[in-house]
């Protein structure tokens, strides 16, 4: 009898398994494209006295959050993976639109040619497709500029 219960308590538990990897199947089949933004977004909001921030309020945008790192591996003809991170300074919505912010920094200012724009924000919108766009937020001229990508139609 005891083999018949350890063999019963096997194949329930053996279910139970099943039964929790096929509802975590499901709901992330399911899962709507901006959860992944909605979960950045919890992480914290920034800072009432954030200056990036209040730019961004007065443009009509609410920060969500503030500074994120995205944990990157890179490897170069099969060798090993080197860790690497991509950063981007906060999301922030507008009616109900997800966007990804990035200050524009002194040391690094932006080339604003269709190829500048491309090699410096478009890994943003390939990483997040569900963002409206890419907002380029400059704090020493009060500016806030939104970029968006589309694919182009034609030939080459």
């Amino acid at each position: 009898m005891a083999r018949f219960g350890d063999g019963l308590i096997f194949a329930a538990a053996v279910a139970a398994i099943l039964w929790w990897v096929w509802r975590r199947f499901r709901h992330w089949l399911y899962e709507p494209p901006s959860s992944r933004l909605r979960r950045l977004a919890r992480d914290g909001a920034p800072d009432e006295d954030d200056e990036a921030a209040a730019l961004l309020r007065e443009h009509g945008y609410e920060a969500l959050s503030g500074k994120h790192r995205i944990p990157l591996g890179v490897s170069v003809d099969d060798g090993p993976y080197e860790a690497t991170r991509l950063y981007f300074d906060y999301i922030a919505s507008k009616e109900e639109r997800y966007y990804l912010v990035k200050l524009e920094r002194p040391r690094q200012p932006m080339d604003w040619t269709a190829s500048g724009i491309r090699e410096r924000l478009l890994v943003y919108a390939l990483l997040f497709p569900e963002c409206e766009g890419v907002i380029v937020a400059d704090i020493r001229d009060r500016t806030v500029r939104t970029v968006k990508f589309k694919i182009e139609e034609g030939k080459e």
